[in-house]
Parts: C-alpha cells; sequence; structure tokens
C-alpha cells in the first residue's frame, strides 16, 4: 500500500490511499479555511472507527442487531497545555 500525500493552497494536505482520496484542512484559528476535518480528527476518528468495526463484526458473528448500537468517543485534555490526555469509548 502506498499513500501519497499532496498539498493545496492554504493549509490544505490532502492523501490520495488507493482509489480514494482524504482531503484535511486546519480550522480558522489554526490558518485554514476549515473545509475539511484536520489531520488530528481524522486519527481521532479512526480510533472510534476501528473500534466500531470490531463491535459490528462481534455483533454480526453473534447475530446481534447492531443498527441501534452507537460508539462515543470523547477526548480529555489537560486544560493548561490543551494536550489530549485520555480517550473514552462509551458502547
Amino acid at each position: 500500500m502506498e499513500i501519497e500525500v499532496y498539498f493545496e493552497e492554504g493549509a490544505k494536505v490532502n492523501a490520495r490511499i488507493g482509489k480514494h482520496v482524504v482531503k484535511t484542512d486546519q480550522k480558522v484559528h489554526g490558518g485554514g479555511e476549515d473545509s475539511a476535518p484536520a489531520p488530528f480528527d481524522y486519527f481521532l476518528t479512526s480510533l472510534a472507527t476501528c473500534a466500531g468495526i470490531y463491535v459490528k463484526v462481534f455483533c454480526d458473528k453473534r447475530g446481534i442487531d447492531s443498527s441501534k448500537i452507537r460508539i462515543m468517543q470523547k477526548h480529555r485534555n489537560d486544560p493548561q497545555t490543551r494536550k489530549l490526555i485520555g480517550i473514552d469509548l462509551d458502547i
């Protein structure tokens, strides 16, 4: 697998992976236009969707209807440094 990263105007950075293009941008306060999720937003989203596929496969293998299951991911940041200090997943 290869991922090609290329740049557009402003703070837009895109990645081509297979037949898909992942578009990213920064928030306005970060110098972007907020036209797409920021790269770190995709990172956090990937954690939630990885958990999601495990829940989905678990349910499918056991004949459990997963259509009403939701996963809520919440992030905890240090109030002073604003660094991510924890991630909670509620199923």
